[in-house]
Parts: C-alpha cells; sequence; structure tokens
C-alpha cells in the first residue's frame, strides 16, 4: 500500500482528533503539576451534590436531631415550620449517614407525603429530603416506588427549583422498564424543560435524556420527538460548561444508538422536525457549531466536542455503506447463479459448439457469470509454460463435456478459475 493511499479523510480527523486529545491531556497534567496542594475543607458539606447546596444548619450537627426533627414533623404544621423541618432533615441525613441508616420505611413514608403539599416550596424540599435518603442503598427501593408521582410532579409545575429536584431524585434511581410508556408520553414535557427551564433544570434533564437514550424502545421516541430549530442554540459557546458537556454526550449517545444493528433493522421515518433530522439531518447546522466548541475554554467540553465530531463522521460513513445496499440485502459470498450452488468459489463451465479459428485450431467459449447469456472473449492458447495438460477424464462434472471436447484440458495452476483451454482437432492431431 502506497503512503498517500493512507491519507484519506477519515484518517486525518482521526489522527487530528487524537491529536488534539493529547494536547488537552497534556495540557490538563501540567495544570495538575503546578496547582497548589490540596488542603481538606471542612466537613459541612462534602456529600452534597455540586449543583445543589441546603443552606447550612446548625441544627443538622446535634447528635439525635434527625430523630427528634421526624418526630416533630406533622402535616398541620405551617409553612415555614414545614420547610425548616424538611430542610434539617436533608442536612441530618447528609452528614450523619450512620444515624439515617436507623431510619425505617415509615420515616420515607413520611417525607414522601409532603409531596401533595400546595406550596411547591414545600414539594420542593420534600424532594431534595428523599434525594438525600437515596445515599443510603435500601431506602433506593422504597423510593422507587415514587417515580410515577415525581414525574407527574415535575411536569405539572412549572418552577425551575423542583424541575431540578425533581429530576436529579430520579437520576439517582434505576428506571425500569414499566415506567417506560410513562416517560414515552411525557418526553414532550421533558423538551420543554430543555429549552425553558434554568440550566440546573437542563443539565438534570439532559442526564435523564442520556439515560433514555440507552433504551431501545425509547431512542426512536427520542429521535422523532418534533423540536424547534431554534434547539440547536443550546450548543453556544457562551453557555454554561456543564450544560454544554452533557449536550455534547447526549449527542454522542444519539450517534451512537442510530447505528446499533437493533436500530438499523427497521425502516425509520421521521418528522420535518424531529430531533433526528434537526441533528444529523443533511442540513444541519450541528457542525459550525461542534467546531466553534472545540475553542472553549473548558477543558472537559473541547475534548467532548472532538469525541462528537469523530462520532458523527464515522456515523456519517457508516450510513453511506449502510444505505448504498438494497434494504435486507444479504452480503455473502456465495453466487446467485444456481449452477454454482454446489461449488461457491469454482465458476461453473458450460460447455459450448467449438469454434475454429483461422490456424485451424477449435476452442470452447466461456459462459458469462454474470446475469446476462452473453459469453465472455473466447479463451486461447498462450502456449506459457506454467500451462500443462491434464487428461479430460479429471475434470469434474462441471467441465468441459468430454464427449464435446476429448482433448487434454489446460490449467493454470496459479489461478483460482481453470481457463478453457483450446482443443486441437483431429486434422492436426495426426500432424
Amino acid at each position: 500500500m502506497q503512503y498517500y493511499e493512507l491519507i484519506t479523510p477519515k484518517n486525518v480527523i482521526t489522527a487530528a482528533t487524537g491529536a488534539g486529545a493529547i494536547y488537552l491531556l497534556a495540557k490538563t497534567l501540567l495544570a495538575v503539576l503546578k496547582s497548589p496542594a490540596f488542603k481538606s475543607e471542612t466537613r459541612d458539606l462534602y456529600r452534597c451534590s455540586v449543583e445543589y447546596r441546603p443552606t447550612p444548619c446548625a441544627r443538622a450537627t446535634i447528635p439525635g436531631e434527625l430523630r427528634r426533627t421526624l418526630q416533630s414533623l406533622k402535616p398541620n404544621l405551617d409553612g415555614s415550620s414545614k420547610k425548616v423541618a424538611l430542610h434539617t432533615i436533608t442536612q441530618c441525613v447528609l452528614l450523619k449517614e450512620s444515624e439515617a441508616s436507623t431510619c425505617t420505611y415509615d420515616d420515607i413514608k413520611l417525607v414522601a407525603e409532603f409531596l401533595d403539599d400546595a406550596d411547591t416550596v414545600i414539594k420542593t424540599e420534600a424532594l431534595n429530603a428523599l434525594k438525600a435518603f437515596t445515599s443510603i442503598w435500601k431506602f433506593k427501593i422504597k423510593i422507587q416506588e415514587y417515580v410515577p408521582k415525581i414525574f407527574e410532579l415535575v411536569v405539572s409545575d412549572w418552577n425551575g427549583n423542583l424541575h431540578t429536584a425533581g429530576l436529579r431524585l430520579v437520576n439517582g434511581l434505576h428506571i425500569t422498564e414499566d415506567t417506560h410508556p410513562m416517560l414515552r408520553r411525557l418526553l414532550r414535557n421533558f423538551m420543554d424543560i430543555l429549552l425553558m427551564s434554568d440550566i440546573l433544570a437542563k443539565v438534570q434533564v439532559l442526564k435523564l435524556l442520556t439515560t433514555m437514550a440507552q433504551k431501545e424502545d425509547l431512542l426512536f421516541d427520542i429521535m422523532n420527538c418534533q423540536v424547534p430549530p431554534e434547539f440547536l442554540t443550546l450548543f453556544q459557546p457562551s453557555l454554561p460548561g456543564n450544560l454544554l458537556y452533557e449536550m455534547l454526550v447526549f449527542v454522542e449517545r444519539l450517534s451512537e444508538g442510530r447505528l446499533t444493528p437493533q436500530y438499523q433493522s427497521m425502516h425509520r421515518s421521521y418528522h420535518n422536525l424531529s430531533l433526528h433530522n434537526i441533528i444529523f439531518g443533511e442540513n444541519s447546522r450541528l457542525s459550525d457549531h461542534l467546531l466553534a466548541l472545540i475553542i472553549h475554554p473548558e477543558e472537559e467540553v473541547q475534548i467532548q466536542a472532538c469525541k462528537v465530531i469523530l462520532s458523527l463522521r464515522l456515523s456519517k460513513e457508516d450510513s453511506k455503506v449502510i444505505s448504498g445496499l438494497p434494504f435486507g440485502a444479504d452480503i455473502s459470498s456465495h453466487p446467485s447463479d444456481p449452477a454454482l450452488s454446489d461449488h461457491p468459489f469454482s465458476p461453473s463451465i458450460v460447455s459450448s459448439p467449438a469454434t475454429n479459428d483461422d490456424t485451424g485450431h477449435n476452442f470452447q467459449h466461456l459462459q458469462g457469470s454474470n446475469d446476462t447469456t452473453h459469453s465472455f472473449y473466447p479463451l486461447e492458447s498462450t502456449g506459457q509454460e506454467d500451462f500443462y495438460a491434464r487428461d479430460s477424464s479429471n475434470v469434474s462434472s462441471h467441465s468441459i463435456d468430454s464427449t464435446a471436447n476429448s482433448g487434454p484440458v489446460l490449467v493454470n495452476p496459479e489461478d483460482g478459475f481453470h481457463p478453457v483451454a483450446t482443443a486441437y482437432s483431429d486434422e492436426d492431431s495426426g500432424d
């Protein structure tokens, strides 16, 4: 293979992406080496999510405060008392896992009752408290029972804090198959949150959509979901890095999922304004946005943008290969000619009337192996020494009929296909 044959668009993009990733990795390592030594902070909120930091509460550090707060939590309390109690429970569970482990399922049920409160702030605090309890494994199964209620709560109340709290809670649980019909029904609501809610809610709904995209029965529904053309504004470099990173992970997952054998096995048709056409369509402007993200200030976004560009490039080439084949085509080494079914790698040689050339020799025509009935040009004897004669009695039933041609057959030992040799006529054989 020549060196210039290795210079293909695919190889160039792969090399450029790899070089960019190596550069960013080296840059990150240098930054780590130059950074000051790590100093541990106070233990107040070390277990809290980066995206959610409840206000520190002095009561949470008092021994036994979790049990006392749960016992004082009543539905008939005023709104301010409910908020403080639920917030304290969240703090205690996050900071004192040993005390939280002694709680019971009845305590979880008590907190979950406040999901029906009329005050949006109280419902949000209840969601945060349940999220804190998910850090203890034995409570996850119990909280899993409230997933349908949490979804309905998220889509029925337009509040950014509520969206963030509910989606954070769901993302910390397992998405079971019995919730797939509900997720499919609420998919449009999730897209509305992605387009119009605040940044933290958008990040959480993207994590949920990425998880849904990993489910084969939900992938097409996500692809076919109608979104406005303004959807690509979510790739603007001016947006926060955590949002851009989740958007890029989501697109990469969609790109990988649409080329799986399961997804390709069925014919798909999309709406004109579907998410598939906006991102992967012929007129999509996604590539322009991705090129702008390569120079994003945050290196995590840069690396993920390079990965998406490479994934889209490879997916486009794979799609061309797949679309170039007839629908349902079976790629096989066996020919379609029935005469070749028993010998898939050897051509069938059919006898044909002998033809005399100018020298008086007669030779056979080789039947064409294509779909037509025309023969190829007759194969004449070259007289080269690498051809040797073989008695026609050894020729198989697929070779030239021995009754039609009793002369020797010339075979090329270096060729996989045996050319039909010329047979001398009776007049010449006597010379």
